[in-house]
């Protein structure tokens, strides 16, 4: 007898779950709205623009960031690395976002992660030339999405002698799995 006075919450939880899931085509234009937004950012960096590089991320309390292994801070922090960043380089060749992987939560929640590739040229004359990855937990706010905490990779000196980077986890990647079926 007890079932069957849980029977309608479980209805009503069951009902309201699918009301929340989101249509294939909802999904893929969250994604294709992600990978547009991260590649303005990409964009923005190489245009050295500090004021459209902070729109990527949003200016909340409990903004987390971490690099290369550490817990570096939150937005203030972030807000900091680009600020010096824009005002320390002379050139952006190149930075390129690519191999984009989303995956959708929500319609207002996704996680995006990306390769990146930068080459830039700082103020007195240097280039570097870098290659990494960024994870950013992604949020709708007030209508776009902005990263809510990231990761950022870089891999420097990372090259073999040919000066191509050394992948050596490519033997275990999914499209090398399918041609060893």
């Amino acid at each position: 007898m007890k079932w069957l006075t849980l029977l309608p919450i479980f209805l009503i939880l069951g009902c309201s779950q699918q009301s929340e899931q989101l249509s294939i085509n909802e999904i893929e234009q969250i994604k294709k709205t992600i990978i547009e937004r991260s590649n303005k950012h990409a964009q923005d960096l190489k245009n050295l623009d500090y004021q459209e590089i902070m729109t990527f991320y949003a200016d909340i309390d409990d903004y987390i960031g971490f690099g290369d292994g550490y817990y570096w801070g939150d937005y203030k922090t972030i807000d900091g690395i680009w600020h010096d960043f824009t005002a320390g380089v002379k050139k952006v060749e190149k930075f390129d976002f690519f191999n984009h992987k989303i995956h959708v939560f929500s319609e207002d929640v996704a996680s995006c992660l990306l390769e990146f590739y930068n080459e830039r040229i700082d103020a007195n004359g240097n280039t570097t030339k870098g290659h990494g990855c960024f994870s950013f937990s992604m949020q709708k706010i007030d209508g776009d999405w902005k990263a809510v905490t990231s990761h950022v990779t870089h891999n420097y000196g990372v090259y073999d002698e040919n000066g191509e980077v050394r992948k050596w986890w490519l033997y275990y990647s999914p499209e090398n799995r399918q041609k060893k079926e």
